[in-house]
């Protein structure tokens, strides 16, 4: 690759401030982008001074600060200081300990600083806790302590050398503002041991002087601490990053460790629930109070949100008895816990939990009883909703005082952060540290000033991404002996959201040879970003010379080179017979049949040993076996083949010494076998070596590989160097310099204008590769635990789930079964899943493009496993390497149909959606009169546009009143059909089966155009503008939004209507907001009435129906404080059934209005009747 095509990617994302943008770049493994990423950051940066450039890579060795040393000294004028001035090496704690000991021991430490008496006294305590900590840092019940007294002893190492700095700049300790400017101004600019090494590692002591900061990605996840200060500062929050270039280097692959911080911090940040909400109750009772200074309280009580807020909080307060203690009637410390998911909730103990308020004890029960008048699961979501809205609330007030706060502030390491600001606010209101700790973890929003602007902020399907999940865990403890804590942990930030939140104030460029597949297993969900960012998010392709593109062209290059790319399945048989048979045959050689009989033998007497293992994808001792013999077939292929100098053998289990599976010592033991049996034949096969490159082996894995390389030019051997994927698979350089046969047989395949003197002319890449069978691609767990391991198992199903690649039915199946601690196998057809296993074959596959000579042919052997797993769907093909495709044309992929699979999926999941948006906007509709207002409008858009375009969809005012779609979830209309079917939902949970039928969508099952028929009705729907048809378009109703929203809207036109023309009545709606939605209409103050549109649903349950009536009308009474009846009319009569009056003659129940021919069906008697009850006193029951 080319500096000029960084460039022009650097300078277009610069060109883009304050609207930061995310480009990605697919460059396959090989193309130096590495090496020339780094010589482009330091052009750019000696160029333009206040170029700052965020070099984050995953792994430590990756740095490449040699290159980028080079490289400095290389652009770098000398006005733009040295590489230790503007270039930093962030080292983790343990890390910059290290260096500190090592530079002490091989007196690299300034003199002046080693006979410094109380540096000696604070460096012997550091290297004693570093001991401790390296001791105890893999016991998870001591690491955090041993890390903690580590940071602590450093601090006190820096304070120390702080004393003799300031000694240099003749000042003393402590050191202010001014001082510690002046000290940093000394080191910045003075030439000296002291100077030269504290740059190298303190760059923190004037971090904001730095253009390039190389770090790896967790510690760029998480902070970093200033030099004369003791505590860290985020860097996602911190000033440092605004307007910078964060370069993410493997960028697909720190998706994962942002999700491991984040399931981690779920996990280790709670507060209890109950004395969280009441700690923000009295927080609100203090702006009330005005003890609180007048600039805080201010800015709060001048928002008409805030008293929205406190009422709100009040009601739960009442609703709920969040002022009593809660406690569970269960004994043990551990009682159990639940988590709240966008779908459902789950529950540890296999039965919902209640709880009722025991009047007697002043004391709120909570447990498995069947009384539950609080509605406990109901109210943890509520609780939670309220939290959310509050801290979002509280974080928009924070942002305005951080600014206010920066304004005053000089300073760049004591600027305030949103968190400082955040914090502040919750201390001032008296909240604890791990109460803030967990409001802080619900998360920051993507909006600021210069923010992602709001149409691109899609209103997004992606529940998941919006919601996250809610973890409470009930705890016992016999030092709070009169409550239970129901710790509560949020999962709020998805890697994803990380992603965003950085994004509003710096840009970023991802790297990877994978950088685009389509997996939200082990890749951003890229559908998302591209929803939430729009045009912001770049391909980085678009920015490369032809040149580069020639460069990229290994097919072309292969092509020129006559090389060739062979690709093979390895031996799918359980006994060695089946190799030799097909291996040697046609050499003429023959194994006896005693020394197979002995092979197979020890390959049983292995398999007997391992346990059935569902999970590793087979059925434990023959899945096993058929691993060992695909693994000896590509030994045999290895030693046949002279011309295989170099191959590697890729399993996704490492071969380990104790292990029941796979078995080093085995492996070795039959590699040995097999070369000599097969030395009489092919005496090539003599010289050969194998290399098992294994962390189990307590080696380091860069030594053992350098090691294994140099055998074929130090020793003239042929070696196979078998490790794992997880090893060797990523980012490893397996090329090795070439010896004389080498040197006489490859062919060099330099792209033009390849450097002469470039390494990569020295080296060789391998010559082949077998690609053995990839397990683990999806967490699979039995153990039903609040543990990182029970989280990532649901966090990754509602990955699938919000991208569409599960439905309703697969999701709610592994729920339940993950509660009962049942095993269930993947997911069928979910893409991610094959793109998964791609991307790992794909990263493979690229340690065979390293160097510009290729052996004549190389060889890929693939298990049959490898074969029927990968895919070319989604994934743009040119962008993978050439070997990658010949594997694929090989495989002849059948891939599944995912496309059917999404869209079903699409269906099931926008319904269900739409289904929960509407139980909770019914649950707020006498207690919230914007969701009450949002719901009528709903109604109303919903029977406006059964049909609508995707423009109407997001267009209206009131899709974009919310921040989801709550309610709008249409689906698509194939073929722009005006009526559809599937099989109902029959137990009322929003789950429909798209595959099915049995309900009809369509105007004429709604009623309608019967309903059209009545004189009049047609033409006062059109006043409405109500389509009285439905007309073509790219979307339509789903189920739910038919059957919940639009049959009962156009049956409530309807039916006013017809009433108010037969009767001559004018109905009103209900005011009061406690009495909203309870019944349609009123008539005089002492009739509700309630129209009903049953037309083709099922049959109803009467009785149930008339009791749910009874209750509503018991709650209006109660509201009211006078007695009411109410008047029940089906609009098209289902039966031509009498008006029946009933529950002691205050309903009113009439079957229908009007026929099929929209003729009305009540005699003169029947419309007397009606009358009579319309304007019949209260204690008026007679029917005649």
């Amino acid at each position: 690759m080319q500096i000029s095509d960084f460039w022009r990617m650097i300078t277009d994302l610069e060109s883009r401030s304050p609207e930061h943008a995310l480009m990605l770049l697919n460059a396959p493994t090989g193309t130096g982008k590495s090496y020339t990423i780094a010589q482009a950051l330091c052009q750019y940066a000696a160029d333009h001074e206040n170029f700052r450039a965020f070099f984050v890579t995953d792994q430590k060795k990756n740095f490449n600060e040699h290159t980028f040393k080079a490289a400095w000294n290389k652009h770098a004028r000398s006005s733009c200081g040295t590489f230790n001035q503007r270039v930093a090496i962030l080292r983790s704690l343990e890390d910059t300990v290290n260096k500190i000991i090592g530079d002490w021991d091989n007196q690299q430490m300034p003199a002046k600083y080693r006979s410094s008496e109380s540096v000696r006294k604070v460096f012997k305590n550091l290297k004693m806790h570093l001991g401790l900590f390296q001791a105890y840092k893999h016991q998870a019940a001591d690491s955090q302590t041993s890390w903690e007294a580590l940071r602590k002893a450093e601090f006190e190492f820096r304070q120390a050398i702080t004393v003799q700095l300031a000694d240099s700049v003749e000042l003393t300790v402590p050191l202010d503002d001014e001082g510690q400017k002046k000290a940093c101004d000394y080191v910045a600019k003075q030439v000296n041991s002291e100077t030269k090494w504290l740059n190298e590692t303190y760059p923190t002591i004037d971090l904001y002087r730095r253009q390039i900061i190389i770090l790896t990605t967790a510690k760029f996840t998480r902070s970093y601490t200033p030099f004369f200060q003791e505590h860290a500062k985020s860097f996602q929050f911190a000033p440092i990053i605004h307007n910078a270039l964060i370069v993410m280097d493997e960028f697909d692959s720190t998706k994962q460790q942002v999700l491991d911080k984040a399931i981690d911090d779920a996990l280790k940040i709670q507060a209890d629930l109950i004395m969280l909400f009441e700690a923000l109750h009295q927080g609100f009772k203090k702006m009330d109070e005005d003890v609180l200074p007048s600039q805080l309280r201010d800015c709060f009580t001048a928002r008409k949100q805030f008293n929205v807020l406190k009422e709100e909080g009040k009601q739960l307060r009442s609703k709920f008895a969040l002022r009593h203690l809660y406690k569970t009637e269960a004994v043990s410390l551990d009682s159990g816990f639940v988590i709240h998911t966008p779908q459902r909730q789950l529950i540890s103990a296999g039965k919902p939990w209640h709880a009722y308020l025991d009047h007697h004890l002043k004391q709120v029960v909570l447990g498995q009883q069947a009384r539950d008048d609080l509605h406990f699961q109901r109210m943890l979501p509520r609780v939670y909703t309220f939290l959310r809205r509050t801290t979002r609330f509280f974080r928009d007030r924070a942002r305005d005082y951080q600014g206010l706060k920066n304004s005053e502030q000089s300073n760049f390491d004591d600027a305030m952060t949103i968190d400082d600001a955040c914090h502040s606010i919750y201390n001032a209101l008296g909240l604890s540290g791990e109460q803030i700790k967990v409001l802080l973890s619900l998360g920051h929003d993507y909006s600021s000033a210069q923010g992602i602007k709001s149409n691109y902020h899609a209103h997004s399907t992606h529940r998941f991404q919006q919601q996250g999940l809610s973890l409470f865990q009930m705890m016992n403890d016999y030092q709070h002996e009169f409550r239970t804590d129901i710790d509560a942990s949020f999962f709020k930030v998805t890697p994803e959201r990380y992603l965003l939140n950085l994004l509003n104030k710096a840009n970023i460029l991802g790297l990877s040879a994978t950088a685009t597949l389509p997996t939200v297993l082990d890749n951003y969900d890229l559908t998302y970003l591209r929803e939430m960012l729009g045009p912001r998010m770049i391909n980085g392709i678009e920015f490369l010379s032809a040149e580069t593109q020639e460069e990229l062209d290994f097919e072309g290059r292969y092509a020129k080179g006559n090389i060739q790319v062979n690709a093979e399945m390895a031996n799918i048989g359980t006994s060695f017979a089946s190799i030799f048979e097909n291996r040697l045959k046609q050499n003429g050689l023959v194994i006896e049949s005693t020394i197979i009989r002995q092979l197979d033998a020890a390959l049983e007497k292995k398999a007997n040993a391992v346990k059935n293992n569902e999970q590793e994808g087979g059925s434990g001792k023959d899945y096993f076996k058929q691993r060992y013999i695909a693994l000896f077939d590509s030994f045999v292929v290895f030693l046949t083949d002279p011309m295989l100098t170099s191959f590697l053998g890729l399993q996704s289990l490492l071969p380990g010494k104790e292990q029941g599976g796979m078995d080093q010592e085995y492996l070795s033991v039959t590699f040995d076998r097999l070369k000599e049996l097969l030395t009489q034949q092919f005496t090539e096969a003599a010289d050969t070596k194998l290399k098992v490159i294994s962390p189990r082996n307590g080696e380091n894995v860069q030594s053992d590989l350098a090691e294994a390389l140099a055998i074929p030019s130090h020793e003239d051997k042929r070696v196979y160097i078998l490790s794992a994927y997880q090893t060797v698979g990523v980012g490893q350089n397996l090329q090795h310099v070439m010896n004389e046969f080498e040197r006489e047989h490859a062919v060099n395949i330099a792209p033009k204008g390849a450097n002469s003197y470039d390494l990569r002319h020295e080296s060789v890449d391998l010559a082949g590769i077998y690609l053995g069978d990839v397990t683990h691609i999806l967490t699979n767990t039995r153990q039903f635990r609040m543990d990182a391991s029970g989280l990532r198992a649901i966090i990754e199903r509602e990955y699938l789930f919000d991208t569409y690649e599960i439905n309703v039915t697969t999701l709610n199946t592994f729920f339940t079964n993950l509660e009962r601690g049942r095993w269930q196998a993947y997911p069928k057809n979910a893409r991610s899943l094959y793109v998964s296993y791609s991307r790992t074959i794909i990263q493979a596959l690229g340690r065979m493009n390293r160097a510009f000579n290729k052996m004549p042919c190389v060889r890929i052997l693939a298990s049959a496993n490898v074969l029927g797993s990968i895919t070319g769907n989604g994934i743009d093909l040119e962008e993978t390497s050439f070997e990658y495709r010949r594997l694929l044309d090989y495989a002849d992929e059948k891939a599944p149909t995912f496309e059917k699979t999404r869209s079903e999926a699409f269906k099931q999941n926008a319904t269900l959606y739409t289904h929960r948006d509407l139980l909770f906007l019914k649950s707020h509709l006498q207690t919230n009169e914007q969701d009450a207002e949002y719901y009528r409008d709903l109604r109303l858009f919903v029977a406006k546009h059964p049909t609508a375009s995707e423009e109407e969809r997001i267009g209206n005012a009131v899709f974009k009143r919310r921040n989801d779609e709550s309610g709008f979830q249409y689906l698509p209309a194939e073929k722009h059909e005006t009526k559809y079917e599937v099989k109902p939902d029959t137990r009322d949970s929003g789950c429909f089966d798209f595959s099915k039928i049995g309900m009809e969508i369509s105007a004429e099952a709604s009623g309608l155009t019967i309903m059209c028929r009545y004189p009049g009705l047609k033409t006062h729907f059109e006043d409405l503008e109500i389509p009285t048809e439905w007309l073509p378009n790219e979307l339509i109703l789903n189920p739910v939004q038919y059957r919940n929203l639009y049959r009962g809207q156009i049956g409530e036109v309807a039916g006013q209507f017809i009433f108010e023309k037969e009767w001559r009545q004018k109905l009103q709606d209900f005011d009061d907001l406690a009495n909203n939605e309870l019944f349609d209409f009123q008539c005089q103050g002492e009739v509700a009435i309630d129209f009903k549109n049953w037309q083709g649903q099922p049959n109803k349950d009467t009785e149930k129906e008339r009791q749910h009536v009874a209750q509503k009308l018991r709650h209006l009474q109660v509201n009211t404080g006078r007695e009411w009846r109410v008047i029940i009319a089906n609009v098209v009569a289902i039966n031509k059934g009498k008006p029946t009056i009933t529950i002691d003659g205050k309903i009113l129940e009439i079957s229908g209005l009007i026929d099929e021919q929209g003729k009305l069906v009540l005699t003169p008697e029947q419309k007397i009747q009606i009358g009579r009850f319309l304007h019949a006193r209260p204690n008026d029951n007679s029917d005649d």
